[in-house]
């Protein structure tokens, strides 16, 4: 995901801005297999992102048929933007050849009924260029580049923009840029939007600068978008469109009708527990406890137990949420209580 942990701040500051005057009205997305231009990926870009966490089977192999129903899940949803990082795609756990399987298996998957985002490592130049030409082969949409690390401004600018020369995709920047390099990068044409997870007065500022030249997405959650939307904000990632994708759809839906106080009180509800419990092994385990994937990580990273996923079942059932009940009367009391003060609780 991309997070500090210095998050929690954040979500207390989302409780204090304002709504936003200015939000998306559509959820549905053409792309995929169909080729767009920057500019219509820009504008497309709006709404829930799924950040695919790679997912293994028991044996450490990767889980094509969980990665299968975790897309075909959200798309069921009308979620329509999946993205492929290195953080939450675990690429340091991959070989190259599995990154590129993964691409291939998100871009085809997701085919024309919605857009697939794939993104590089922090790779050299030349590795980075055969991935995005590998990337436009299999359908991707777009394509997110991150900064590689030690290279001085001249040797990052030519890096995207020998990059933007040799791909027709349009390209999403990832990283802590300065705020030097973003005036040059954003000079290239092909460049038109960024993940943003580096701190929320970094997200603001970006936005107020760059916010009309590239869409400035929130890659930390839900809480970040909450705070971005009066600076002009339209899509974020969202964790739970990869195994309570409904929570995820009746947030945007709070979003789409303005209903700022619906949002904080999903947040206040889900993701600030969410948040609090958060850690690879943790998703990983929400995954097999909703029925969407293994739990399972490649070592040294730990995989949870028998007894830990008990506490996992323990722990949803606190928020009211169950692989094996729908969480509709749940939301929809979140809905008739949106207008009250936005920090009351809804019980479950």
């Amino acid at each position: 995901m991309g997070i500090h942990w210095n998050r929690r701040e954040f979500l207390k500051a989302g409780a204090l801005v304002g709504a936003s005057s200015s939000l998306p009205i559509s959820l549905l997305a053409t792309g995929g297999n169909v080729r767009m231009s920057s500019q219509e990926f820009k504008e497309r870009l709006r709404g829930p992102i799924v950040s695919i966490p790679t997912p293994f089977t028991a044996d450490f192999r990767l889980d094509t048929e969980g990665l299968r129903r975790m897309i075909q899940r959200a798309l069921e949803n009308k979620i329509t933007i999946f993205e492929l990082t290195a953080g939450d795609g675990q690429y340091s756990y991959l070989s190259y050849e599995e990154v590129k399987e993964l691409a291939k298996l998100v871009t085809t998957t997701v085919g024309n009924r919605g857009m697939s985002i794939v993104g590089t490592d922090g790779w050299w130049t030349e590795r980075s260029l055969d991935f995005a030409r590998y990337a436009e082969s299999v359908g991707a949409t777009a394509l997110q580049v991150l900064k590689p690390s030690g290279a001085d401004d001249h040797g990052i600018v030519e890096h995207y923009r020998r990059i933007a020369s040799e791909t027709r995709l349009p390209i999403v920047l990832h990283g802590d840029f300065s705020m030097s390099q973003l005036e040059q990068l954003t000079g290239i044409d092909s460049i038109v939007a960024q993940k943003e997870d580096v701190t929320l007065s970094y997200y603001v500022d970006e936005m107020i600068r760059f916010g009309k030249r590239i869409n400035c997405f929130a890659g930390g959650g839900l809480d970040w978008y909450l705070v971005g939307q009066p600076y002009g904000a339209t899509a974020y990632f969202d964790s739970f469109a990869t195994f309570a994708p409904e929570i995820a759809v009746r947030f945007w839906q709070a979003v789409q009708r303005g209903d700022y106080a619906a949002e904080v009180e999903i947040i206040e509800k889900y993701e600030h527990a969410f948040i609090q419990n958060f850690s690879h092994p943790f998703w990983r385990a929400t995954l097999e406890y909703f029925g969407v994937a293994g739990r399972y990580l490649r070592p040294p990273m730990h995989t949870y137990t028998d007894v830990e996923m008990a506490q996992v079942k323990q722990f949803y059932d606190k928020l009211g949420l169950s692989p094996h009940k729908t969480v509709a009367q749940d939301i929809a009391r979140l809905k008739l209580g949106s207008s009250v003060l936005h920090h009351q609780v809804v019980t479950s």
